[in-house]
């Protein structure tokens, strides 16, 4: 078997082969994430309990036929995702759809009057038909038309096991954004790995965007979302008379260029958070991401179904409305229809 720094130089090459870039691509998706990566923290370099845009995918084991799906009502219901997931052996799939409905377009809608507000009386102060909305004058609702925004993403992703302790993943993604005047297509490539040297404890590591993911946009402009790196590790500690046990995760983060670098103050950052289970049934969740944001979430297992719930608390949740995910994850293999 090769040494696992071979398999590590594969994966990091890819990361110094790209032009000019920017590294914010991903946030759109972000409110993607399986509930329980984003209440821990935005965590990407470990799986979780459902597959997450641009996340760690790789598992060691057998692998049960499993489907899921969230919804998010973001910032008080103005960006909404919906998210169906699932997984079956050595392969997952996601496909993601976020967008903004309803958008006003006020552009024809102005009467543009002049500061007296009455038509055809040639404002003396040139404000009559300047194509500006001046003091007085007001808009024709009639005239108020309305549009969308949506960003669509679907991943099909593969694991390989090298051996029971280490695992290998790749990603292939195909991403569609529709800004109403606006469209772009791309593809992109994800990859990471899994390594577990001891019971109970995971080492994980993600790279976004291998080679670049670019975005052909219909004005001609081509985007690149920067590479970014991915490492982390949990632990669970579990305790014999006690009925729960604790899951630490902690995730570095790095960013190798573009305004992201600016953005969250440096080229790099940490996440993590603690996960309390009660008897492989209730998982409380508590994390912090990189911008140093709290949010929360909760899981209830059954033996046919996963319920979940999450929410985060950040400056922009307190102006513009709370964030709250919902979702449920179906055991298939449980009901014995295939």
């Amino acid at each position: 078997m090769y040494p696992m720094k071979n398999y590590l130089a594969v994966l990091l090459l890819p990361i110094f082969l790209f032009a000019e870039t920017v590294s914010y691509g991903e946030d759109p998706f972000v409110l993607g994430m399986s509930i329980d990566a984003y209440a821990l923290g935005n965590i990407k370099a470990l799986p979780m309990a459902n597959p997450s845009p641009g996340s760690n995918v790789a598992f060691l084991g057998l692998r049960d036929l499993k489907m899921g799906f969230q919804h998010t009502e973001g910032f008080g219901g103005v960006y909404q995702t919906d998210v169906l997931s699932g997984n079956k052996d050595n392969w997952s799939f996601l496909l993601f759809r976020g967008g903004v409905s309803g958008i006003p377009d006020t552009r024809d809608a102005l009467l543009d009057f002049g500061t007296d507000g009455i038509a055809g009386t040639n404002d003396t102060d040139g404000s009559e038909d300047n194509g500006r909305f001046d003091p007085g004058e007001r808009l024709s609702i009639n005239s108020i038309t309305y549009f969308s925004t949506q960003q669509f993403l679907s991943e099909l992703g593969y694991t390989h096991i090298l051996n029971p302790r280490l695992a290998l993943h790749g990603t292939a993604r195909l991403l569609y954004h529709d800004l109403y005047s606006e469209s772009g297509l791309g593809v992109g490539f994800h990859g990471g790995l899994l390594y577990a040297p001891i019971e109970k404890l995971r080492l994980g590591v993600e790279i976004t965007d291998i080679f670049s993911t670019t975005i052909f946009w219909s004005s001609g402009l081509t985007e690149v979302y920067v590479p970014q790196l991915y490492v982390g590790v949990d632990y669970q500690l579990g305790f014999k008379k006690i009925p729960f046990a604790l899951h630490p995760i902690l995730q570095a983060e790095f960013s190798f260029s573009g305004d992201q670098a600016q953005l969250s103050n440096g080229n790099n950052g940490y996440s993590g958070g603690l996960e309390i289970v009660f008897q492989d049934q209730l998982f409380i969740q508590l994390g912090r991401n990189s911008l140093g944001q709290v949010q929360v979430g909760a899981l209830i297992r059954t033996r046919f179904m996963d319920l979940q719930y999450g929410t985060g608390f950040s400056d922009l949740a307190t102006i513009a409305g709370q964030t709250h995910r919902v979702g449920v994850g179906l055991k298939l293999g449980e009901f014995d229809l295939f």
